[in-house]
């Protein structure tokens, strides 16, 4: 199996040890959770033409956040 390392300060190190401690686990578990949790596999693409505009989307957008017209009008606010 590959080892990864990186380093953290020691106060770094003290708040890890305690929040794995504080799970009930070891301090290799608790990091890899972490880290598992963060680079969950991404979902399939699924590529769909707007019937009435014509343009590609995607519809696999099951648990995302939904766009409504009230969030593109926000981002747009700036726009040059």
């Amino acid at each position: 199996m590959p080892t990864l390392t990186f380093k953290v300060s020691e106060e770094e190190a003290r708040v890890l040890r305690a929040k794995a401690r504080a799970e009930n686990t070891t301090l290799s578990a608790f990091l890899r959770s972490r880290v598992l949790e963060v680079a969950s596999p991404r979902q399939r693409l699924t590529v769909r033409r707007h019937p009435v505009s014509g343009l590609p989307y995607d519809a696999g957008g099951r648990g995302r956040d939904v766009v409504t017209r009230d969030t593109i009008k926000a981002l747009l606010a700036d726009f040059p």
